[in-house]
C-alpha cells in the first residue's frame, strides 16, 4: 500500500481515538457513561443504531453473498419497517416509563431475579460470541490489504475499539459512530462509482444490470414457502420479523442507543430512521455485490479471490491445476466475449451463450477451490475476499485508504457499541444489583470501565481463535437466531400475558431454548423423503438437508417460551 494511503489511514485512526476518549470526562455516574446522560439528539442516537448493525461484516459479507449467490439476502430486511413499528408503540414508551439501563432490568418485577439474570446471561453469551466475528471479519480484509499477520489485524482493531470505548463511554461510542457512518457510506458509494466506470465503452449501466439479470443475479423475491430455504419472502416477512423484533427491541445493543435519548419522540425519531434507511442500503450493498460479478466479467482477477499462488504439492495435483487454469482462461475469455455480445444483441441465442459460457467459468473456478481444499484440508471459500480484491487492485492511490478506514470504521462502530452494552449488562443486572448497591456511583463507574477492558480481551482472543466461515454475515445471524426468539417470548409475556410468572416465563425460556436447538438439527433426505433428528453431537449424512433454516428458529423460540410459559403459570398460579 503506497504511503499516501498509511497516512490516511493513520490519520482516521489517530481521529477517531480523540473523538471516542474526549467524551470520557463527562462521564461522572454510570448513566454517564452507559447512557450518556440520557441527552443526546435523536438523529445521532438513529445514526448510531445504524453504524452498530452496518458493521463491517455488511462490507464484506453481503457483497460476497450477491457476488456468489443473488439478491435474496434483501428479503431479510424486509420486516424491519413493521418491527421498529411495533417497538415504537409498546416497548419504546414501557423502557422509558421504567427508567430502564438496560433491556433486562425491567422484567424482575414481574418475573423475578432469576428470569431477569437467566436472560440477560443468554445476552452476553449470545453477544460474546457474536463479538469474536465482528472482529475477525475486518482482520481478514485488512490482513490482506496491509500485508500482515491475521493476528496482527485482529489485535490492533481489538486494542483501539476497546480503548476509545472503555475510556469515551457512550458519548464517546456515539460521536465515533456518527462519523464513521458518514465514512462507511461514501466509501460504499465511491466503490459502486469506480465499478460502472470501469466498464467497457461499449457496455453502459443498463448493459450491466441486463447481464446480471439474465444471470438471475437480481432475484431479490421469492415466494415460493420453503421452511428449508434461507431466503425467501415468507422468512423475510415472518421469521425475520422476530428476529429484528427482539434485536431491536430487546438486544442491548440497539437498545441502549435509543434510551439515551431524553424523551419518547426521540427515541421513536431514532429507530423510525433505520426502518426508513436500512432496507434501501441493504439492497444498495447488494447492488454492489452483483456488479462486483459484471465488473469481473470485463476485469482481470484470479481464479481464487483468496490466493493467486498455486497450492499444488505433488506432480498430479500439478497438472490437474494446470488443466484447470487453462480451462478458467478459456472460459473467461469466451465468458467476456459472449457478454460483449450479448451487451448489443440482446436475442435469446446470445443469452443462452452468454450462459452457458458463464456456467463454464464458474465450473473452472469449483475445481480450483475444490483442489485448493483438497490440499490444504480446509475450506477455501472466498466469499469474503471478493470486495478487499477489489479494493485492493482498482482503487486508486489515497482513496485505497480511505476506503480502508472505512471498512475500519464499520468494525469499530459495532464493537464499541457492544462492548458498551456488554458492560451496562454486566455490571448493572448482574455486579450492581447483586452488590445490592452497597457502594456508589463512582465505584461502579471505576468498574464499568473495566469490564468494557475485560470483554474487549475476550472478543479479541475469541477473534483469535475464531476459523474462517463461508459468510461472516450468515453466522452472525445464526447466532443470534439461537437466542433471539426465545428472549423475545418473555418480553411477549412481560406485555401482553396478564396471568404468566416468573416460573413460567423461566420454564418458557428453557423449553424456547431446548426446541430452537433440537429443532436446528432436524435434516430430511431428498431421496428417501424422510426426517430425522441428528443432536449437537452427531453428525448428519451428507444426503440430508437441513429441513429448517435458521430465521425459522426465532418465531419457533418465541412460541414456545409463550406457550409453555402461559401453561406453567395457569397450573402453577402461586409461584407468581
Amino acid at each position: 500500500m503506497h504511503w499516501i494511503d498509511w497516512t490516511v489511514l493513520f490519520a482516521f485512526l489517530a481521529y477517531t481515538i480523540w473523538d471516542g476518549t474526549r467524551r470520557g470526562k463527562d462521564a461522572q455516574n454510570i448513566e454517564g457513561y452507559l447512557l450518556a446522560g440520557r441527552g443526546m439528539p435523536w438523529w445521532a442516537a438513529g445514526l448510531s443504531i445504524m453504524a452498530t448493525q452496518a458493521s463491517a461484516i455488511t462490507f464484506i459479507g453481503t457483497t460476497g453473498i450477491a457476488y456468489v449467490e443473488d439478491m435474496r439476502f434483501v428479503q431479510v430486511y424486509l420486516a424491519i419497517p413493521f418491527a421498529m413499528i411495533l417497538i415504537c408503540i409498546f416497548l419504546v414508551p414501557f423502557f422509558s416509563r421504567m427508567k430502564a439501563f438496560t433491556a433486562y432490568e425491567v422484567l424482575e418485577e414481574r418475573f423475578g431475579l432469576k428470569t431477569r439474570l437467566t436472560t440477560s446471561g443468554l445476552f452476553l453469551i449470545s453477544r460474546g460470541l457474536a463479538l469474536g466475528t465482528v472482529i475477525a471479519a475486518p482482520s481478514y480484509v485488512l490482513a490482506l490489504l496491509l500485508g500482515l499477520p491475521l493476528w496482527v489485524t485482529i489485535v490492533i482493531i481489538g486494542i483501539i475499539a476497546t480503548g476509545y470505548t472503555m475510556i469515551g463511554g457512550m458519548a464517546g461510542v456515539i460521536s465515533t459512530d456518527v462519523k464513521q457512518m458518514a465514512v462507511m457510506m461514501f466509501g460504499l458509494i465511491f466503490c459502486f462509482g469506480m465499478i460502472v466506470y470501469y466498464l467497457p465503452e461499449e457496455v453502459s449501466f443498463g448493459d450491466a444490470l441486463y447481464l446480471a439479470g439474465s444471470l438471475d443475479k437480481l432475484t431479490a423475491l421469492d415466494v415460493s414457502f420453503d421452511l428449508s430455504e434461507k431466503y425467501n419472502v415468507w422468512s423475510g416477512v415472518i421469521a425475520a420479523l422476530f428476529l429484528m423484533l427482539s434485536y431491536f427491541g430487546t438486544d442491548q445493543t440497539q437498545v441502549q442507543r435509543y434510551l439515551t435519548t431524553p424523551t419518547v419522540s426521540a427515541a421513536r425519531n431514532s429507530l423510525l430512521m433505520s426502518a426508513y434507511a436500512k432496507v434501501p442500503m441493504q439492497f444498495f450493498i447488494l447492488l454492489l455485490g452483483v456488479m462486483l460479478y459484471i465488473f469481473f466479467i470485463f476485469n482481470d482477477a484470479p481464479i481464487s479471490f483468496r490466493a493467486s499462488d498455486p497450492v499444488a504439492q505433488t506432480e498430479e495435483q500439478l497438472q490437474r491445476e494446470q488443466l484447470i487454469y487453462e480451462e478458467y482462461s478459456s472460459a473467461k475469455q469466451a465468458r467476456e466475449q459472449a457478454a460483449i455480445v450479448l451487451g448489443s444483441d440482446r436475442s435469446q441465442i446470445n443469452q443462452q451463450a452468454f450462459l452457458k459460457a458463464d456456467a463454464s467459468f464458474n465450473e473452472a473456478r469449483n475445481k480450483e477451490l475444490a483442489l485448493q481444499a483438497e490440499i490444504l484440508d480446509a475450506d477455501v471459500n472466498d466469499t469474503n475476499y471478493i470486495f478487499p480484491y477489489f479494493i485492493l487492485n482498482y482503487i486508486p492511490i489515497g482513496l485505497i485508504g480511505l476506503i480502508i478506514a472505512g471498512i475500519f470504521a464499520a468494525a469499530m462502530s459495532s464493537i464499541d457499541s457492544q462492548l458498551n452494552a456488554l458492560s451496562a449488562v454486566s455490571i448493572v443486572d448482574w455486579y450492581q444489583r447483586l452488590d445490592n448497591n452497597k457502594h456508589g456511583e463512582l465505584h461502579y463507574l471505576k468498574y464499568s470501565r473495566w469490564t468494557t477492558l475485560g470483554w474487549g480481551i475476550f472478543a479479541t482472543v475469541s477473534a483469535l481463535a475464531l476459523g474462517e466461515t463461508r459468510s461472516i454475515i450468515e453466522l452472525v445471524n445464526q447466532i443470534g437466531s439461537y437466542f433471539y426468539g426465545s428472549i423475545l417470548g418473555v418480553f411477549i409475556l412481560l406485555l401482553w400475558v396478564k396471568k404468566a410468572n416468573g416460573t413460567g416465563a423461566l420454564t418458557g425460556l428453557a423449553a424456547g431454548m431446548f426446541s430452537v436447538f433440537t429443532f436446528d438439527r432436524l435434516f430430511y433426505s431428498e431421496t428417501l423423503g424422510d426426517y430425522s433428528f441428528f443432536f449437537p453431537w452427531t453428525q448428519a449424512p451428507e444426503s440430508y438437508t437441513k429441513a429448517i433454516e435458521f430465521l425459522w428458529l426465532n418465531p419457533l423460540g418465541a412460541f414456545v417460551v409463550v406457550a409453555v410459559g402461559i401453561f406453567v403459570s395457569v397450573i402453577l398460579p402461586q409461584k407468581n
